[in-house]
């Protein structure tokens, strides 16, 4: 097998940091595409693969990546510090498991050799997305808010995912445009680039309520009831599944 081939097979039937948008929601309640991703986990553990996606906004930030990597070391002063590696450009991916979750884990797309400072690149698709982090008049305050409530769940994912992990700093890159002759700025233009900083310490409460999610989620993939009854409001307990009713709690297996 090749390495992407091996880094899928670590993926598959485990949660995975990049896919825990799609264990919250909006209300904090179970919504019906946390079901649906619960049924496609089931069917990975139980088959032993997974059924194919297609992502055209996926396949143009792999492509892309390479060129924010490069754009990182160029810019950034984390990266001017410490040595970091490209992740792809190693002879395995990682793919970080943590202590006592071992159907959970991440892979960054770069970090630092100590493990202290994590990477994310999320290449900008759309010219909407574009225009709106690369307006100078637009706040910092307006962007982060949009980057954590697109991100947010991936970034508390990889604080989980490795207990080293002490800053994630992620970076919005504006790729060459095809389409447009007259983008002929060099792919390290520091204009290509918006950066956002995220610290281990100003997040933990919400790595802890995470890492419950995932715990509950890991549950109902592995039990044998109808996903579809996690909308009831459940809890786990001494890692059992334990509905939550108005006025008396059942336990099931």
């Amino acid at each position: 097998m090749d390495k992407n081939e091996v880094w899928m097979e670590k993926r598959c039937g485990r949660i995975t940091a990049s896919e825990l948008g799609q264990l919250v929601s909006a209300s904090g309640k179970v919504i019906d595409s946390n079901v649906s991703y619960v049924r496609a986990k089931r069917f990975e553990r139980r088959h032993g693969f997974s059924l194919p996606v297609s992502a055209r906004a996926m396949d143009i930030g792999n492509e892309t990546e390479p060129d924010i990597f490069r754009w990182a070391v160029g810019n950034l002063p984390e990266c001017k510090a410490a040595r970091f590696v490209y992740s792809k450009d190693l002879p395995e991916v990682p793919f970080w498991i943590p202590e006592g979750m071992p159907m959970f884990g991440a892979s960054p797309d770069a970090y630092s050799e100590d493990d202290s400072v994590v990477l994310e690149f999320k290449t900008m698709v759309g010219n909407e997305t574009v225009e709106f982090f690369c307006d100078e008049r637009t706040s910092g305050e307006e962007k982060s808010f949009r980057v954590f409530k697109d991100h947010g769940p991936q970034i508390l994912g990889l604080f989980l995912s490795n207990p080293k992990v002490k800053s994630v700093v992620l970076v919005k890159y504006a790729p060459v445009r095809d389409d447009i002759m007259k983008d002929l700025d060099s792919l390290l233009a520091p204009w290509r680039g918006v950066v956002f900083r995220f610290r281990r310490e100003d997040y933990a409460e919400s790595i802890e309520d995470m890492r419950r999610r995932v715990l509950l989620f890991d549950a109902f993939i592995d039990s044998d009831m109808n996903p579809s009854k996690m909308k009831e409001g459940w809890e786990l307990v001494d890692g059992r599944l334990v509905k939550v009713e108005k006025e008396k709690k059942s336990v099931t297996g």
